[in-house]
């Protein structure tokens, strides 16, 4: 049985740099807190977690901590409150995130109406909102054009992460019934490229095993792309949820995972699998 890792698999440039910012934080000896989950991977949350990274809901409770900005980024009043209650920050929004914010703010500054393909209950989303006073229609799948004023200025924008097909739907849906629309595709250009990757990585291989958080959105987007050109997928988070039987028929099985799932990871779940053969022979 050989496990072959996906070459092109690892964190996004964004996961990167904020996980880079935590562990050299953490080494200089700093203290530092985190509001909310800093990416949706729960074994490398723990990991950070373990490092010294404390969890907060709350700017008080941050106690003379720094308090990291997560990759989806914050809402606008999240720099006033952290004033008032005199707590540093340190800013690791994703750049793309970041950009996204300053065309919402731009735009509602406009008297725009503000629509976001994407989840509406999702970190960045959520955070961008914050961005134009909670004001946004936030569309997906399910037909929400009802609240869309036909006859007024409109920006449709999209959640960095939101699956390429709902943005494409939205887009031909509203440019035959919005009067002035303005597009800004915000789409994360290496959340796109791998699907195209992963396509490929997945018809490689006779199966593949893909690692991820199972409430991140790029994991299950990116997980559908690996099962729909390979049937024989499957979807874990750690090394515990895998099943030695399944394996039985196969000679080799390909490994992958989202932006947000780390290579450490990917290793661990190599050596289990290659264990599970070794221990027939």
């Amino acid at each position: 049985m050989k496990a072959i890792i996906d070459p092109l698999a690892g964190f996004c440039r964004g996961v990167n740099r904020a996980i880079s910012l935590v562990e050299r934080t953490l080494e200089e000896g700093k203290p530092l807190a985190v509001k909310g989950e800093l990416i949706h991977n729960r074994l490398e949350v723990e990991r950070l977690y373990r490092l010294g990274l404390v969890p907060i809901e709350h700017l008080g409770e941050a106690d003379g901590r720094s308090v990291l900005v997560r990759t989806h980024g914050e809402e606008a009043g999240f720099f006033a409150r952290a004033g008032k209650y005199n707590v540093d920050y340190l800013d690791a929004t994703c750049p793309k995130v970041m950009r996204s914010q300053k065309v919402i703010r731009r735009a509602h500054d406009e008297g725009k109406q503000i629509i976001i393909a994407g989840h509406l209950n999702h970190p960045e989303v959520i955070a961008l909102q914050g961005h134009c006073d909670n004001a946004a229609i936030v569309v997906n799948q399910e037909d929400t054009s009802a609240a869309i004023d036909p006859q007024r200025p409109a920006l449709l924008i999209a959640q960095t992460t939101v699956k390429p097909e709902i943005f494409i739907q939205w887009q031909n849906k509203l440019k035959n019934t919005v009067k002035d629309l303005e597009i800004f595709d915000s789409r994360c250009s290496f959340v796109t490229r791998r699907g195209e990757q992963l396509t490929e990585f997945a018809r490689e291989h006779p199966a593949i095993v893909f690692v991820g958080g199972k409430h991140s959105s790029n994991s299950n987007m990116l997980y559908a792309v690996c099962r729909q050109v390979n049937s024989n997928t499957i979807f874990i988070e750690d090394e515990t949820e895998l099943d030695p039987g399944w394996f039985n028929q196969f000679h080799q099985v390909g490994i992958s995972g989202s932006a947000s799932t780390p290579m450490w990871l990917l290793k661990k779940v190599a050596e289990a699998i290659e264990s599970f053969a070794l221990k027939q022979i």
